[in-house]
This record gives structure tokens, C-alpha cells and sequence, in this order.
């Protein structure tokens, strides 16, 4: 019962802000996420840890609380915004964006090996089947589903597909990998949450070792696809701005294990190279590392 009334709420939720102005409805989500700070005391006390642990030797904690407090903003305006998808044509959201990268897209379109697309929790990761869309491609996403509430993870697939995006739930996900990329198609794969640790394996990440999905360097050395780190930044109100990097140099000695691991860190330093350059904009209440519990005031 609890788990209808959440999507009732949700559903509602979507429906409102879809009665809204966008440029309304967007200063609605900003002030959602500058509530949302003071009175989501439990993420906002991970969000100030994590952000303590990547910055504490080189920000002052004021700059910490305002990166926090954006951060928030950010989530409460992508809030919005992922309710809205359904209404964006793809060609319009192109005049809303600037590319830097396209040629390496391009390249790897064109390589005829698929490619496996670095995707994080950075800007408005949720908008990226609109732009792929509107680049004349269709991605397959690995999500994890939202197991308690089949409602809510139906509602969450549907408004994802409806933006071009094929979603896969991650457990059924190897062989279509595999058949995708076969095809030439490109495969998004989410790497910016803490793995199990049975599951993961320890790499760096803001200098400190974070259990970590290998799957984009497994499946890379595996299948010789290329690796494509892609974020998606806020560029003002209604704005964006979408960085493609470099396809990332896979490490192979031979020694597969060490490869792995190596080549996960390299993964993790090109997501750590685009927070530090855009820090509010990453998805800081997660808990990204394990810690000791800290009697820290917050």
C-alpha cells in the first residue's frame, strides 16, 4: 500500500510540474533542492562527508557547504526536469545544446565495433537518450530497477524509453551487451556508484580506493569496443551543454587482473577530472566511500 501511495505521489508530482511554465517549473525544482538541504539532513550529511573526503585539503568548508547546497539545487531542478522528458522533441532540445566532442563521437559511430559510453550521475544524466536521440543514435542503458516499488521502477522505465533510451535491467543485461555492440550499437553503463564489494574492485578515486563496477573495463578488453566518457552539464537555466571526451586507452599486459583494475582507475579519473571542474553538478549523496563513522558536526 505504502508502495502505491508513493507513486500516486510521483505521479501527481509529474503531472503538476507538466502544468507549469518550464522556466517556472524549473525555480520551482531549484527551491525544491534549497529546502531539500536543510530539511534532508541524512544526505545532506553524506553529500558534506563525501565532499570532505575528495576536498577537504584544498576547500575551505564554506566552499564545501556551497558546493553541497547547489548540489541540491541541481538535484531538485533534474528532478523537474525528468518528468518533462516526455514533452522534449529531440531536434528541440538540440538548439538548447552545445557539444564539445562531436568528432569523437563520430569516430566511434563509425568504427563499426559499438561502443560502451561512460555515463554518470553528472548534470541531467537523465535527459542523455534525448540527446543521443537527436544525434541519429539509440543507446542501450543497464539500470538497476527500483525493487521496492515495482510501480515506481515501471513509471521510471517508461518516462526513460519514452527519451529513445532501450533500458536493460542489470540482471539480464551480459548477452545483450554483447549482441548490441555486435550490431554497432552503443551501450550505457552507469560507473559512479559504490559497487559491492564481492562485486567491485578497489580503485582510486580522489585519491582514496572506492569499490567500483569493472564492468565497462572488463567488457572493453573483453569485446575491443571503445570506451566513450560523455557528461551532460546544466548551462544555465534550460540550457546544456554535452562533453564528449577522448575514447580512453585501454592498459593490456596480459596480467588481466592488474588490467582491470588499472584500467577502472582510469575510468574513475576521468569522471574525477569533470568534478573537479564542475563539482555541484556531480551526485554527491550517494555514499561513494566506505567510512568509519566520524563524530563530525554537520
Amino acid at each position: 500500500m505504502i508502495a502505491y501511495i508513493q507513486y500516486l505521489f510521483l505521479k501527481g508530482f509529474g503531472f503538476f510540474v507538466n502544468l507549469l511554465p518550464e522556466n517556472f517549473s524549473l525555480s520551482l525544482g531549484r527551491s525544491m533542492g534549497k529546502i531539500g538541504y536543510f530539511l534532508d539532513w541524512e544526505h545532506r550529511k553524506v553529500a558534506l562527508e563525501n565532499l570532505r573526503i575528495a576536498f577537504g585539503q584544498e576547500k575551505s568548508e564554506e566552499e564545501i557547504r556551497s558546493i553541497a547546497k547547489r548540489t541540491f539545487q541541481n538535484l531538485g531542478m533534474m528532478s523537474v526536469e525528468f518528468f518533462r522528458i516526455h514533452r522534449m522533441d529531440a531536434e528541440a532540445f538540440k538548439t538548447r545544446l552545445e557539444i564539445e566532442g562531436l568528432a569523437n563521437f563520430e569516430k566511434v559511430r563509425n568504427n563499426k565495433k559499438g561502443a560502451l559510453l561512460l555515463l554518470s550521475h553528472f548534470g541531467n544524466w537523465e535527459l542523455m537518450g534525448l540527446l543521443t536521440k537527436g544525434l541519429g543514435s539509440q543507446v542501450m542503458v543497464i539500470a538497476k530497477p527500483v525493487r521496492k516499488n515495482k510501480w515506481v521502477d515501471r513509471m521510471i522505465t517508461d518516462i526513460r524509453e519514452s527519451s529513445g533510451l532501450e533500458v536493460v535491467p542489470s540482471e539480464k543485461a551480459s548477452r545483450k551487451i554483447l549482441q548490441a555492440l555486435s550490431q554497432n550499437r552503443m551501450v550505457g553503463i552507469l560507473i559512479d556508484q559504490r559497487a559491492k564489494l564481492s562485486e567491485g574492485v578497489m580503485a582510486d578515486f580522489f585519491g582514496r580506493k572506492a569499490s567500483t563496477t569493472p564492468a565497462l573495463a572488463v567488457l572493453g578488453m573483453r569485446t575491443g569496443a571503445p570506451i566513450l566518457p560523455l557528461y551532460l552539464l546544466r548551462n544555465g537555466t534550460g540550457k546544456y551543454r554535452l562533453v564528449i571526451r577522448e575514447p580512453i586507452e585501454l592498459i593490456q599486459t596480459g596480467d588481466v587482473k592488474n588490467d582491470v583494475v588499472a584500467n577502472t582507475e582510469l575510468v574513475n579519473r576521468s569522471l574525477e577530472g569533470m568534478i573537479r571542474q564542475y563539482p555541484d553538478q556531480w551526485f554527491w549523496v550517494h555514499r561513494r566511500w566506505e567510512r568509519k563513522k566520524s563524530g563530525r558536526r554537520h
